[in-house]
């Protein structure tokens, strides 16, 4: 009687056949600390969850925030797509007026201003940049700083193109804007205008 008792308590088994002894494990005892180990799983989070979560906030706390309830840079985040969209439409009548080759920007470290031959400009069409944002200019175009036109096939040409026509390739413009977010608008020199540096 004593030994079913035992055989119930205890489970022996060989592990290897080189071993010559065997390992006895008792089930009790196995599946009181296995119910153990689980409820302490259930009860909370491990050191390692918790480090990982707080890394986690922090990078939130450093990278996310500052731009989910601060309105720094705004601005010039808002202001580039305008400047895209001044850029092309001047390029789209550059290339449709082909009579009148006068159509392009004139740039201050400021504003930027629509040039339409000698059409007064409305005022709602000149993008202020925000303070303490400053624009400049990177191009080998000739006087590119205070501004270029667009010739018939929509590339930027220098301001001289008015009285002598200037051909595509000369040079990419560069727009920087330097200010809380710094951004860069480029028209290529065949054309293409996007964000982000020619280089």
């Amino acid at each position: 009687m004593q030994r079913k008792k035992r055989s119930q308590r205890f489970e022996c088994a060989t592990t290897h056949r080189s071993f010559t002894s065997t390992v006895c494990i008792n089930k009790r005892k196995l599946s009181s600390k296995l119910s153990k180990l689980g409820a302490n799983q259930a009860a909370g989070f491990t050191l390692v969850e918790l480090v990982i979560i707080i890394v986690v906030l922090g990078i939130l706390s450093v990278t996310a925030a500052p731009r989910i309830f601060g309105d720094r840079g705004v601005e010039e985040t808002t202001l580039e797509p305008r400047i895209l969209s001044m850029l092309r439409l001047q390029q789209q009548r550059a290339m449709q007026d082909t009579i009148r080759p006068c159509y392009g920007v004139t740039l201050t470290a400021a504003q930027l201003t629509p040039k339409d031959c000698n059409d007064s400009v409305a005022a709602e069409r000149i993008l202020s940049l925000p303070n303490p944002a400053v624009l400049t200019v990177v191009s080998a175009l000739p006087g590119a700083n205070s501004g270029f036109l667009f010739n018939g096939l929509g590339c930027p040409v220098s301001n001289g193109h008015e009285t002598n026509a200037e051909a595509c390739g000369q040079s990419s413009v560069e727009l920087q804007i330097d200010g809380v977010e710094n951004r860069r608008i480029c028209v290529q020199s065949e054309g293409y205008i996007r964000s982000g540096s020619c280089n």
